[in-house]
């Protein structure tokens, strides 16, 4: 945690009077570090009422199909003259050339990003179980981090843990919910305006900077009829958080923490059915079959959605910003979405001290070379610095 607040403080102070709508020099890459969390203690707060007949995660697999949840402004003109045909004309070209403008800009104020476990993670308990697929002995998930940065930048970090508060949950419905504990954004670090012109986000400009995260939970395994379920959405959490330029600090970041025993500030709406123990038998001393229920096998998907509008004085002066962009693309010679022509690599691995899986997946301009991504990725992380 101190090393990401660390991280966002390096975010130079011209932020703050939104300078940075100056050409930056060159898309940066973008590593995405994806964490879940692990807690072997979870499942000793989960106590039994030995006279509760009901079963545990009653309706869990017949249940499953439910789990997931620019006006062209016109002008008016009066003119008497031998060469109005030719006035008319040209304002007929200026009409096209601002809904042009409108169309490319509109375009450059959406960018989502899919990330997400590189195959199936396994152990969502800690051991397996003789007594059914619903065991919920040893459960051990406990939430998930999200990290994006830009260089030494930090784009956003979101990190959320299994609520505590709401264990009876998985008692009663086989589901469980999350609780958003930090959230960091930095919309001047982040992916809008979305084109690879040197252009950066500027609160004069674009006008609530909205950032959205969705988290599905998908799990395969087999049952006991024998069947087979494949990439079942167990559920899904989304959370949406609209960011104003009154909503961040003198770095341009956005930083909400929840302090120990409140309730979130944010919520992260939905929920999740546990992940099924997947079944099969084994054979035990006297040769006999005894049926054995795995450790749970699952898989992320995570999705951000950033978004944004424009401003009333941006759009005023649309005529000024497109010579801009006229100029900016010569020098360019393209300029392709922030997810064209990119490069993408990405590793997952299991951390022994964190006791967590990491899933980091770096992206980059084209132009950069798999070998360089590749040979960044086997780097520490605190060694790692963006080949020029």
């Amino acid at each position: 945690m101190l090393f990401v607040l660390a991280g966002c403080t390096a975010v130079p102070k011209l932020y703050a009077a939104d300078q940075n709508a100056q050409p930056s020099a060159k898309k940066p890459i973008v590593e995405y570090t994806t964490t879940i969390y692990t807690d072997k203690t979870i499942a000793d707060e989960l106590v039994m009422d030995e006279h509760d007949t009901r079963g545990f995660g009653a309706g869990l697999l017949a249940s499953l199909g439910n789990a997931a949840v620019g006006v062209a402004t016109g002008y008016i003109s009066s003119v008497v003259d031998l060469g109005i045909q030719a006035i008319g004309k040209l304002i007929l070209l200026d009409r096209q050339h601002k809904q042009e403008w409108q169309e490319t800009v509109a375009k450059e104020c959406s960018v989502t990003t899919e990330i997400g476990t590189l195959y199936n993670l396994n152990d969502f308990y800690a051991t397996g179980s003789n007594n059914g697929a619903l065991d919920p002995t040893g459960i051990q998930f406990n939430g998930i981090g999200c990290l994006a940065k830009t260089n030494e930048d930090t784009a956003y970090y979101v990190s959320c843990h299994l609520n505590r508060q709401k264990l009876h949950r998985l008692r009663d419905h086989s589901k469980f919910e999350l609780l958003l504990d930090t959230l960091i954004i930095n919309p001047y670090c982040a992916h809008l305006p979305n084109t690879n012109l040197p252009l950066r986000f500027s609160f004069s400009e674009r006008k609530t900077f909205n950032f959205k995260m969705r988290i599905q939970l998908i799990s395969s395994w087999m049952d006991f009829t024998p069947s087979l379920h494949t990439d079942e959405v167990l559920g899904e959490f989304i959370l949406n958080v609209p960011i104003d330029s009154t909503d961040v600090n003198e770095q341009g970041q956005f930083i909400y923490v929840r302090q120990a025993g409140e309730p979130a500030g944010y919520d992260l709406i939905g929920d999740s059915f546990i992940v099924p123990r997947s079944y099969m038998q084994t054979r035990i001393g006297d040769g006999s079959l005894r049926d054995h229920y795995g450790t749970g096998q699952y898989s992320l998907k995570i999705t951000i959605d950033e978004t944004c509008d424009i401003t009333d004085e941006y759009r005023k002066n649309w005529r000024q910003d497109r010579k801009l962009r006229k100029v900016l693309t010569k020098t360019q010679r393209r300029h392709p979405s922030f997810d064209d022509l990119c490069r993408t690599i990405t590793r997952q691995t299991w951390d022994e001290t964190l006791q967590s899986w990491v899933v980091t997946v770096l992206k980059a301009p084209a132009d950069y070379s798999i070998k360089a991504l590749s040979e960044q990725m086997r780097m520490p992380a605190q060694q790692q610095q963006p080949t020029q």
